[in-house]
């Protein structure tokens, strides 16, 4: 996963929803699942990007939650 602001781009690595590494910068968001990671690039605009594999992941996961308990 990468994240892009006006004046920086970092990597980041997920793992079941959770922040497992980061790049300098942001590093303090290991640990953090990724909707916060989310909900904190969305309020400061930053952009965010996912490799395919981490995209799939990703959508498998909202669907998942999504779903009604059987």
């Amino acid at each position: 996963m990468r994240i892009i602001g006006s004046n920086f781009a970092v990597n980041l690595s997920v793992k079941d929803g959770t922040i497992v590494s980061a790049d300098r910068p942001v590093r303090y968001m290991k640990g953090w699942p990724l909707q916060r990671v989310l909900n904190l690039a969305e309020r400061w605009s930053w952009k965010v990007q996912f490799n395919d594999a981490e995209r799939l992941r990703e959508e498998d996961q909202r669907d998942r939650a999504q779903r009604p308990a059987t």
